[in-house]
């Protein structure tokens, strides 16, 4: 659950009290934005994760219901709290700070994977960090076993053993996440480069695609780089913007799209997507999509 509070025109220093306008709860969580926002792009998902059973995971489970999500895998445990979010929002440019205390996140096991996988087919599996570790290394393999492509969005940003998930799909992690991988701060095209060759270096994925936010993508695949530009809008809030993305541009795979036309109407969801408040109240349908990119040039791809 994200607790977010807006109206700020700072990010405070220790000691520091801003004042601010407004404070909310939106549902929210890395997998569980993935999940709506596949849905929202009109595809079937089951979604695997772990709430309390507290008002907030109720909630959440809700919110996931009503997008047409498949909660049957959904953990319920007791004993701890659902996760949450206290997002700060910084008026000025739209971007965030975060504390996040995982609560049932950190008590999803590689079980509970394990039998969504066996007793659904799946064309994709779409996956990020804010698991244990060891279920997301176990979630890659089970997939790999079965011939199933995965999509490791690499948020939150964290430094970690890659060995183990040599041949995945797509490896796709923001400026952060690509800084805390692989040391490289990506503020020039040149060192972004650098680091998807590390990362594919590391990975050997089919692909390598670095968000860089108003920048646009580096996709990579081990021989060409290529930048594909984003789409200008006038950004409010970028919760949820790279799950947006990324769940985007994985259904449009899924259906049979190239990779940079993908990228493009990845671009569009995510563009649609910050420029409204909010995580899950902000993912646009598949249609509104589309119609984005009618207006801005001339039709989907």
């Amino acid at each position: 659950m994200d607790l977010f509070v807006e109206g700020a025109n700072a990010i405070p220093r220790y000691g520091e009290s801003i004042r601010c306008r407004h404070y909310g709860y939106a549902p929210g969580g890395k997998g569980s934005n993935q999940a709506f926002a596949v849905a929202k792009q009109g595809a079937d998902v089951v979604f695997v994760g772990c709430i309390g059973d507290d008002e907030n995971g109720k909630q959440l489970k809700a919110s996931l219901d009503e997008a047409g999500v498949n909660t049957d895998y959904l953990v319920v445990d007791p004993e701890t709290q659902t996760g949450l979010a206290l997002m700060l929002l910084d008026d000025r440019t739209g971007r965030y700070v975060s504390y996040v205390a995982m609560g049932g996140n950190d008590r999803l096991s590689p079980d509970a994977v394990r039998k969504a996988m066996d007793e659904n087919e799946f064309d994709m599996v779409v996956m990020q960090l804010e698991m244990p570790l060891e279920t997301v290394y176990q979630t890659y393999e089970l997939a790999r076993e079965k011939g199933i492509p995965v999509f490791l969005d690499a948020g939150p940003a964290m430094k970690i053993p890659l060995e183990r998930l040599k041949g995945l799909f797509i490896l796709s992690p923001n400026e952060a996440e690509t800084e805390a991988l692989t040391g490289i701060c990506i503020d020039s095209n040149e060192n972004a480069l650098k680091a998807a060759k590390w990362l594919y270096d590391e990975v050997s994925p089919q692909y390598v695609i670095l968000k860089m936010g108003e920048r646009g993508a580096l996709l990579y695949n081990g021989t060409e780089a290529k930048f594909i530009e984003c789409f200008k809008v006038k950004a409010v809030d970028s919760t949820a913007a790279g799950d947006t993305f990324g769940a985007a541009l994985a259904i449009r795979l899924c259906k049979g799209s190239k990779i940079e036309d993908a990228i493009l109407f990845a671009h569009a969801a995510a563009g649609i997507c910050v420029s409204r408040l909010g995580a899950q109240t902000s993912i646009p349908t598949e249609e509104e999509v589309e119609n984005f990119l009618t207006e801005r040039i001339g039709g989907v791809l």
